[in-house]
């Protein structure tokens, strides 16, 4: 299958980086392109948000609707690719199908979230995402791996234990989720 590739930026910000960038074979005839997000990706976030379902919305910002304006957007698309750094995954068409990002809140440690399309989960993408996330994090000094989540989403509860991480922390309505990247960490 051959990918769109008007996904690849035109314009590449300083200190992209383009090791990121690949196209990955899900199976049953799904194909991404995963790449860094760049600033131009917001109007395309715009869009994936008004179209997500409410459970998907309130599942990643823990309330819906959610409207974003002009510097949220650019807040969550201008990144610098250390202290803040995200990869999203696009369909054969151009689609948006999932982004996954970090931001660092303490040295050495990051705060991952993740969120892919309804229509594009139980294929392993999510698991390809944060493996991304964590070979990015170790490769800028990020020992450590927190994910916060609402304690009945069990969906994203399952991904993170797959990927390795230590779920279930509960406080209230909200877990949290931790991993060591270093070893003995």
């Amino acid at each position: 299958m051959s990918m769109d590739l008007s996904v690849a930026p035109l314009n590449r910000p300083t200190g992209y980086p383009a090791e990121f960038e690949r196209e990955l074979d899900l199976g049953r005839g799904r194909v991404v392109f995963i790449r860094p997000v760049v600033p131009d990706d917001a109007p395309l976030l715009e869009r994936e948000l008004q179209r997500a379902d409410e459970d998907t919305i309130y599942n990643r910002f823990f309330r819906a609707p959610v409207r974003l304006d002009a510097a949220q957007l650019d807040r969550l698309t201008t990144l610098d690719y250390d202290r803040r750094f995200a990869v999203a995954a696009f369909g054969a068409r151009g689609d948006g199908v999932a982004v996954a990002r970090y931001e660092t809140t303490a040295p050495g440690v990051a705060e991952i979230a993740i969120v892919v399309r309804n229509d594009w989960r139980k294929l392993g993408l999510g698991l390809a995402l944060i493996a991304d996330l964590e070979r990015a994090a170790v490769a800028r000094g990020i020992q450590h791996l927190d994910a916060y989540y609402l304690s009945d989403n069990h969906a994203i509860e399952a991904l993170l234990a797959r990927s390795g991480f230590e779920v279930g922390i509960r406080d209230g309505e909200v877990s949290t989720a931790k991993k060591d990247l270093l070893p003995g960490g």
